[in-house]
């Protein structure tokens, strides 16, 4: 077939060039019209047959043109969405913060960084979670760590460069010196190993009740006075017992945080060592 095809396809080159030599001289041009009647078919053939051909390169060329463009686009919108999810969760994080303020109210000199979880202990023998804030964002131990909603989740325990551990305030270590806001009676908010709050030393004859809130002292140079615990949600007075049993129901959802906000501006105040 290729063979054929060369044939037919040097003919036509031939009888082209002696067109172009007779249509110099006019006695051939009788000569002339018979050899284009002749080559004409041969020619149309000619292009018949290449045309699939060169249709098929062209398919090619514009089908690989194309996917290159579809990649391209793929790209472009990838980044876009990426972009525009991270538009959404700076957004999310304002609206978060200015909520927080407005809760919370704004103190002279007060300063937060922000930070998200993203792990919990997974042995569930500690009450803590892991945020992707630390020493490199200015983050220490002993700063005390809010909800986006105000209240205490706990404190900081340990610092890496760029993460930290928060050690919840219902975990069995923490003990927070607290107070009730309605009657200013004082005592130590402490954790249990079932993740309960309890609070302790409370005298047995002292005004506490359900509902009442509880909030951090200050007492001691720990935590900053003022931030909110929680709420009593028991009282148990046992006859001829020096303290009541007050539970505490922590205001923040600890199985549901994303975000928190660390006091970055409050830094521990260590006791001074007492001189014999």
């Amino acid at each position: 077939m290729q063979v054929r095809t060369r044939t037919w396809f040097g003919f036509v080159v031939l009888a082209s060039v002696l067109f172009l030599a007779a249509s110099r001289v006019a006695f051939l041009d009788p000569l002339e019209n018979a050899a284009l009647s002749v080559a004409a078919p041969i020619e149309s053939g000619l292009r018949s047959t290449t045309r699939p051909v060169a249709d098929f390169i062209n398919n090619i060329t514009d089908i690989n043109r194309l996917s290159n463009e579809n990649a391209s686009l793929r790209e472009e919108n990838e980044l876009l969405t990426a972009e525009n999810a991270r538009l959404t969760e700076a957004e999310q994080e304002l609206r978060d913060l200015q909520g927080f303020l407005a809760l919370r109210g704004i103190r002279e000199g007060d300063a937060f960084v922000q930070a998200d979880v993203f792990a919990t202990d997974p042995s569930n023998t500690l009450q803590v979670i892991a945020i992707n804030r630390g020493s490199n964002d200015g983050i220490a131990e002993r700063m005390l760590v809010l909800s986006p909603q105000g209240s205490v989740v706990g404190t900081v325990s340990r610092v890496l460069d760029s993460a930290a551990w928060v050690t919840l305030v219902t975990d069995q270590t923490s003990a927070i010196s607290a107070l009730i806001q309605e009657s200013r009676v004082q005592g130590v908010v402490a954790g249990s190993a079932d993740g309960t709050l309890n609070m302790e030393f409370v005298e047995e004859t002292a005004d506490v009740k359900e509902g009442d809130l509880v909030l951090t002292s200050g007492l001691g140079g720990d935590h900053p006075s003022g931030e909110l615990i929680g709420s009593v949600i028991e009282v148990d007075r046992a006859p001829q017992q020096l303290f009541q049993e007050v539970r505490v129901q922590p205001l923040a959802d600890f199985t549901r945080l994303e975000t928190v906000l660390i006091l970055s501006s409050f830094v521990a105040q260590d006791p001074e060592p007492t001189t014999p």
